[in-house]
């Protein structure tokens, strides 16, 4: 495999760093930021991304994009990623919302909801998962009757990120309930006006995930996506673009967790200590193979196939490093972060505590191990 950029590709990288590099000249640290003050600037963000044309990177021509590949919107997203950029508000309209619709949507879905997107206009977040689910997501119990011209669906979503902010919601209801879980499911584009969202507090005091409660929320007939019945094939669809998008996000997310914990060790004067360096060591191991499952992830994409099980190990990886960094940057701290004391104390405990999540969100540390117990090394259910 080789890991080095084409001529086109390396080009491409140039182009974006210069225009990220004037782009965020007046944008600050987001780390030394309190939320509210994250999602004004990620809010600026979006808007520079949709005036700059970086927007739809990977949209075809015909849909308003630039129409280049998938590696382009990773290279992109690296980029960014390596230089601190705010995530902007509208991710999941842009690499979610947006290319799903352009898969499975009519003409008029498209007409209606892509240039919104552009433009910035249309907020979207994304209604998968639900309380006492687990990562089972076609165990969803959120229920869509059919009315005339549409659906009334009730239920609830939790894990909402950014449904606060949001006006468009991808949802998935059941609309057949005697049919197999997986063909009863159909995928719902929901204006959340009628939505009743409450923010979750985490255990860092940010609010970024929400619930959602559905009291005969309509959604009309020409809102279907794919196809009454169909919402499981468009799910995995939606997966598809997530983990296309986010691939070589996750090793500079790693790489960068990384270097933070050896800046506080030289900081702290503990650089040379044994222990330390041992530790850092297999950090620095497990943070370039995130690099490379990344760019595998992304190799089997560009191929046109769909990444397997084997994700699963990658996003476990990628997890662990982070979370073993932030907390091996806490215990440096003098009193072992309890106190709190020094510059970027603060903050580094933030992100340490923010880590906790991660063996959570997007599918649970035990999901992740029987996934591969189960499709990789092909062991019997446990369950």
């Amino acid at each position: 495999m080789d890991f080095d950029d084409s001529d086109t590709d390396l080009a491409f990288r140039r182009e974006a760093g210069a225009w990220l590099d004037e782009a965020l000249r007046d944008v600050p640290d987001q780390e030394e930021l309190t939320q509210e003050q994250r999602e004004h600037w990620s809010r600026v963000w979006q808007d520079r991304l949709c005036a700059g044309d970086w927007a739809g990177l990977s949209w075809p021509a015909e849909h308003g994009g630039r129409g280049l590949d998938s590696l382009a919107q990773a290279i992109f997203n690296e980029e960014a990623a390596v230089r601190g950029a705010p995530y902007p508000l509208n991710g999941v309209g842009m690499m979610l919302a947006g290319p799903t619709i352009i898969a499975h949507g009519t003409r008029e879905q498209q007409a209606r909801h892509l240039p919104g997107i552009l433009r910035g206009d249309e907020y979207w977040c994304q209604g998968f998962s639900e309380p006492g689910s687990g990562s089972d997501l076609a165990s969803l119990r959120t229920a869509a009757t059919k009315v005339d011209g549409g659906w009334l669906v009730n239920g609830s979503k939790i894990w909402t990120s950014n449904a606060h902010n949001a006006s468009k919601c991808l949802l998935l209801a059941r609309t057949d309930a005697a049919a197999p879980k997986h063909q009863g499911i159909s995928y719902l584009l929901a204006p959340m006006d009628r939505f009743t969202v409450r923010s979750l507090v985490m255990i860092n005091g940010d609010t970024e995930f929400n619930e959602m409660f559905l009291d005969d929320v309509f959604v009309p007939d020409e809102d279907v996506l794919g196809g009454v019945g169909n919402g499981w094939k468009v799910a995995l669809t939606t997966l598809a673009f997530e983990r296309g998008s986010m691939a070589l996000n996750l090793w500079v997310w790693a790489r960068q967790a990384v270097d933070r914990v050896i800046d506080v060790a030289v900081e702290r004067g503990v650089a040379g200590d044994s222990a330390f360096l041992d530790a850092v060591g297999q950090l620095q191991c497990d943070a370039e193979a995130v690099r490379i499952g990344s760019m595998r992830m992304l190799g089997e994409t560009q191929a046109g196939g769909v990444p397997g099980p084997e994700t699963s190990a990658l996003k476990s990886l990628w997890a662990g490093v982070v979370q073993t960094a932030n907390r091996l940057a806490v215990q440096l701290d003098d009193g072992g972060g309890v106190l709190l004391d020094g510059a970027g104390a603060a903050a580094r405990m933030r992100r340490y505590l923010r880590a906790r999540a991660h063996t959570i969100e997007g599918g649970t540390e035990e999901v992740q191990k029987s996934i591969l117990a189960e499709r990789v090394l092909h062991l019997p259910r446990s369950r």
